[in-house]
């Protein structure tokens, strides 16, 4: 991935960040609200591969952990793992823009903002913050889940071509056409 591509991700996560703590951190239910960083990983994972997902959970992650009271890593950690899954499934022409069903990259969005909270609340309460395994990780599961189906799409078209090698081609059209 060349630096420009870095650069962009790193644009795009402030750019999430921002969103996240000018409006979607006011919109809380039962004093929690949903955090978007787990879109840039599921959509660049869904359009450009495992390697993109995993650095844009990774730049996400850093750029997000910047900001919040949490273990520094952490956010990085679970986005790296989210965006491999993704990325493995979208080598697979699983939730393409072009290639599946419209549903079908909401879908992996909401089952990815689902779980991405459960697996950040385990890894967290392993480091010693048991408090994050409370009965509200339900609510944000579901902020998360509902955020993510609403995202994707739009942040795909975002990023993938940022990511892709030939714009006009899509991102993983070499990958797909080798199998």
């Amino acid at each position: 991935m060349t630096f420009s591509r870095w650069l962009w991700l790193v644009v795009v996560a402030l750019g999430i960040v921002v969103v996240q703590l000018t409006i979607a951190d006011e919109l809380s239910i039962s004093g929690v609200h949903a955090e978007l960083l787990w879109v840039l990983p599921v959509a660049a994972g869904l359009t450009a591969g495992a390697m993109a997902g995993m650095v844009a959970g990774f730049v996400g992650g850093v750029v997000a952990d910047l900001f919040l009271p949490t273990p520094f890593g952490l956010s990085a950690f679970v986005g790296v793992l989210v965006g491999y899954v993704m990325g493995r499934l979208g080598e697979e022409g699983i939730g393409d823009l072009h290639g599946s069903q419209w549903w079908v990259a909401p879908s992996l969005g909401a089952a990815s903002g689902f779980c991405a909270p459960v697996l950040y609340a385990l890894c967290g309460a392993v480091l010693g913050h048991r408090s994050y395994l409370s009965s509200t990780l339900v609510v944000v599961c579901l902020l998360d889940a509902a955020a993510c189906a609403l995202l994707v799409r739009p942040v795909m078209r975002l990023v993938g071509p940022l990511l892709a090698e030939d714009p006009l081609r899509g991102a993983l059209e070499p990958v797909r056409g080798a199998m």
